[in-house]
């Protein structure tokens, strides 16, 4: 240890005491300041002088009519861009502007045709066409320049689409704001409307009904048909009916007549009792009849006893003799009279009880049933005398009716009907759905609220259509300017190459004539004066960040003391491979570095890099430096800190395990 730092000693010593080394180790310390602080620096805004860059912007729109009024976005544009400082716009007609690029006199140009406000607004007509801008760049100029026009057109159609939308929408605004007024209007009819499609939901049983009676109907029509030709047929009979209507005034008429015989009726009702003496007298008369033939045949029985004694004369007997033959005479028609009296006994007694029974019935219709009769044939004469004159002009305008309007029923009933069997089936099935919709709708969609949002103000309507989402970005670990942003890659880079430098200008190995030191007391001892001439290349530079280029930088005091770490691990890592491997050690230096600017993720995210980066990146030493420099400039988190500073911890020890291995082998020695 004491040898290492005799070496260490002599070389503070030497720089001391030459002044041209001194001045060289001085340029060496300032150098990879000069480097970060020139680059940073140019960063630091690189889009604050882009107005400075000259782009050609040619219209040549013709403009375009929409709601009767003239636009043209072209010259909107040219208006625009006037007042646009972040290019150096040129305005110039289109061949002066092809002309430009070519020849280098500006970088882009931006050209509108003829028709760009008309295709622009070609989305009102129903056929939309996508107008087309066309944006020609030398590319061959500058690298960056085409990437800054580019983003310029970019923007520049942005603020088109925006100007454009605004006016559109306006437009379309005003016109929802006319709708609105309308739709308020119209509300009541709407809500109407409405509530008739769920009356008409709840009357679809009644439709459903009608549709099964219109189905009924036409199963009946045959026999309606042959009923309205009965109609018909009765007004033909009207003769017919006019006079039965007058045989019905006719009996009217006669029903005084009616009435007096049904008078005579009832007395002679009195005199049944009366008629029905007579089978009393026709049994008298026959039992009167029975008693004088009786006494007949007595006295006839008295003179046979006379004829037969001796002492009658004779003119008393001829005299007898004549008077029985009277007498038999009579005998024999009272007997004849009494047969026939009980031969028509029986007949009388039979037709007197006919004769009674018709009597008592033609009495009890008189009595009971002739009044209604009576009223019956009085209201037939008064609808005779009335109403039958009425009755026949309605039969004959039934009649004209069936045969001018029953082919028409007849044709609406089989419509309504085949309506019923195919049509009603979908039509109460869109009833219904309506009606689920209406519900829905005003159960989420308040009428109301919708004519408020059309009756937005254009104005506030079309700006908010425009620019419809206002970004509010969170900035984490902000940085306010590019150059700080930058300044952990030059400054990580800046360290890098002043290592790369130190071991360039600066011998690595020592005098050793008198073979004094072993080879790891040449290697720790002339480490420890490179170390720390990158501890004041890191001093020098992160103070100047700080207080010459006023970098922001969270963690000032962090940011000092890993740069001072990282130079430490970028001098071990150059300064091993140069001591190890002489002149080779420098080119391998150099191979690392350019390795390492493509896989840490320093400039691009490492993401955006080759399959072959990707896999290297979690093995370079740019990777972990980045990380903690950034840490510390825009706030650091702990654990990041840690795990690259312990990563980079392992080059250090690395890069010694391969020193003490390999240094050995060297046989060549080198002094200050």
């Amino acid at each position: 240890m004491r040898k290492i730092w005799s070496i260490y000693r002599k070389d503070l010593k030497s720089v001391f005491k030459a002044r041209k080394l001194a001045l060289l180790v001085a340029a060496i310390m300032l150098l990879p300041s000069i480097y970060a602080w020139v680059n940073i620096k140019a960063v630091w805004d690189p889009y604050s002088n882009t107005s400075m860059v000259p782009i050609a912007v040619a219209t040549e729109d013709e403009g375009a009519d929409i709601n009767q009024k003239n636009i043209n976005v072209g010259n909107e544009t040219i208006k625009g861009l006037k007042e646009n400082a972040k290019l150096g716009w040129v305005f110039v007609n289109y061949d002066e502007a092809e002309r430009g690029v070519k020849y280098g006199d500006y970088y882009a140009y931006i050209h509108i045709p003829k028709d760009f406000s008309k295709k622009l607004t070609s989305i009102i007509s129903g056929n939309p066409e996508k107008p087309e801008i066309e944006f020609a760049v030398n590319e061959k100029i500058n690298a960056v320049a085409p990437k800054i026009a580019t983003s310029g057109a970019s923007s520049l159609i942005g603020e088109i689409s925006k100007n454009f939308t605004e006016m559109l929408s306006n437009a379309i605004i005003s016109g929802l704001n006319d709708a609105g007024v309308k739709l308020q209007q119209e509300l009541p009819a709407i809500q109407a409307v409405e509530n008739r499609i769920l009356e008409l939901e709840n009357n679809l049983p009644v439709i459903e009904e009608l549709g099964r009676k219109s189905i009924e109907l036409q199963a009946k029509l045959p026999k309606i048909k042959e009923k309205a030709q009965k109609i018909i047929e009765l007004k033909d009979r009207i003769p017919d009916i006019e006079k039965a209507g007058n045989s019905i005034l006719t009996v009217e008429s006669k029903l005084p007549l009616v009435e007096e015989a049904g008078d005579k009726i009832l007395e002679l009702q009195n005199k049944v009792a009366a008629i029905q003496n007579i089978e009393v007298i026709i049994d008298e008369i026959e039992s009167n009849l029975s008693s004088i033939e009786n006494n007949l045949y007595s006295t006839q029985d008295k003179i046979n006893n006379v004829i037969d004694n001796p002492q009658i004369t004779a003119d008393a007997h001829i005299n007898l003799l004549s008077n029985e033959e009277q007498l038999a005479h009579f005998q024999k028609e009272l007997t004849t009279i009494h047969n026939n009296i009980q031969t028509s006994k029986a007949s009388i007694k039979g037709k007197i009880d006919g004769m009674i029974s018709e009597i008592n019935s033609a009495g009890n219709f008189v009595k009971n049933d002739l009044p209604t009769v009576q009223e019956k044939i009085h209201k037939a004469g008064n609808f005779v005398r009335n109403d039958l004159s009425n009755l026949e002009e309605d039969i004959t305008r039934a009649s004209d009716l069936v045969q001018n309007k029953f082919p028409v029923f007849e044709e609406v009933v089989n419509e309504l009907a085949d309506l019923a069997q195919n049509d009603l089936p979908e039509f109460e099935d869109k009833v219904r759905a309506a009606a689920d919709k209406i519900r829905k709708f005003q159960n989420n969609v308040n009428l109301n609220d919708i004519i408020d949002f059309l009756k937005l103000d254009p104005v506030k309507g079309s700006s908010f259509l425009s620019d419809p989402v206002l970004m509010n970005t969170k900035r984490i670990f902000p940085i306010p300017n590019y150059g700080s942003a930058m300044s952990a890659l030059y400054t990580m880079l800046a360290l890098w190459v002043g290592g790369t430098v130190l071991n360039s200008a600066l011998p690595v190995d020592v005098k050793n004539t008198e073979n004094i030191y072993k080879s790891y007391h040449i290697y720790f001892g002339r480490l420890l004066t490179f170390i720390s001439v990158g501890i004041f290349q890191a001093l020098i530079m992160t103070f100047g960040n700080l207080y010459l280029l006023h970098t922001y930088v969270v963690n000032k005091f962090w940011f000092v003391i890993f740069s001072a770490f990282i130079s430490i691990v970028f001098v071990t890592i150059t300064y091993t491979l140069r001591s190890v491997f002489g002149n080779i050690g420098n080119g391998l230096s150099m191979i690392l570095l350019v390795l390492q600017m493509s896989s840490s993720g320093a400039t691009f995210p490492v993401n955006m890099t080759s399959k072959f980066f990707q896999t290297i990146s979690p093995f370079m030493p740019f990777t972990h430096a980045v990380s903690i420099l950034r840490e510390t400039i825009g706030g650091m988190i702990v654990e990041i800190v840690i795990k690259n500073a312990l990563i980079l911890t392992i080059y250090i020890i690395v890069s010694i395990c391969i020193a003490l291995v390999l240094k050995r082998s060297l046989s060549k020695e080198i002094s200050l």
